[in-house]
C-alpha cells in the first residue's frame, strides 16, 4: 500500500478508536515505557493480543508511512521510539498502538 493511502487510512480510523486503560483504576490510557530499555520481548507483549496478522502499518507522515512485516517491527520501533510520534496499525486498521516519546497507548476501532 502506498504511503499516502496508509496515512489517509490512519486519519480516517483514528477518530473511531476507543483507547483502553491499562487497569480499571487508571486515570489515563497512556502507559510509560523507558525508550532506552526497550527490548524485543517488550514489543511482542505490546502487540501480541490484538495484532494477529503478519502485516502492520507504521504511520509517521504522509510520505514515509510504510507497510511492514510483523517480524521487522521491533527494529523499526526501536529506531523511532522516544524520538518521534508514530502509530502502528494492524493489517485491517482495527487495532492501533500510538507512541509519543516515552509513552504509548493501545486502542481498537469501533466500526
Amino acid at each position: 500500500m502506498e504511503s499516502r493511502i496508509i496515512y489517509e487510512s490512519d486519519k480516517t480510523y483514528l477518530g473511531k478508536v476507543s483507547w483502553t486503560k491499562p487497569e480499571n483504576n487508571s486515570e489515563s490510557e497512556w502507559r510509560y515505557f523507558n525508550s532506552e530499555s526497550l527490548t524485543e520481548k517488550d514489543v511482542e507483549e505490546i502487540f501480541n493480543v490484538s495484532f494477529g496478522g503478519k502485516i502492520t502499518y507504521l504511520v509517521t507522515n504522509r510520505n514515509k508511512s510504510i507497510e511492514i512485516s510483523k517480524s521487522n517491527l521491533f527494529s523499526e520501533i526501536k529506531s523511532l521510539f522516544g524520538k518521534m510520534e508514530f502509530r502502528v496499525w494492524n493489517e485491517d486498521f482495527e487495532s492501533v498502538v500510538e507512541f509519543k516519546l516515552e509513552v504509548y497507548r493501545k486502542g481498537n476501532t469501533s466500526r
